[in-house]
This record gives structure tokens, C-alpha cells and sequence, in this order.
């Protein structure tokens, strides 16, 4: 059980990280401040990163107890 609570929050702060690095990056290029995408493209990559690893372990997860 508090695996799985830690795995929600992990993914709860990737995706405020998505959104988040999502701003910076629209803040960059369309209000000309360039210095934002500096820390906005790692930011949301990051975002992005950790939501697929957790995406692709809950997916394997439901293949392995499907299996059973």
C-alpha cells in the first residue's frame, strides 16, 4: 500500500513538473524571454521522463497480474 501511495505522489509531482517546465517553455517563445527555456525544456522533459517510466511500470504490472 505505501508503494503504491508513493508512486502517486512521484507522479503527481511529475506532472505539476510537466506543467510547470510547459509554461516556462511558452513563456520563452512567446512572450520574448529567451532565459526562460533554459530551465523550462529540462524541466518539462523531466516531467515528461518520469511519467512514461511510471506509465510503462503500471503497464507491466497489469500484464503480470493479468498473466496469472
Amino acid at each position: 500500500m505505501a508503494k503504491g501511495m508513493k508512486l502517486w505522489i512521484i507522479w503527481l509531482v511529475a506532472l505539476a513538473a510537466g506543467v510547470y517546465g510547459t509554461a516556462m517553455v511558452y513563456t520563452g517563445i512567446f512572450s520574448g524571454q529567451p532565459s526562460q527555456l533554459l530551465p523550462g525544456i529540462p524541466t518539462l522533459l523531466l516531467g515528461i521522463w518520469v511519467t512514461g517510466n511510471i506509465w510503462a511500470s503500471a503497464r507491466q504490472a497489469f500484464r503480470k497480474q493479468r498473466a496469472r
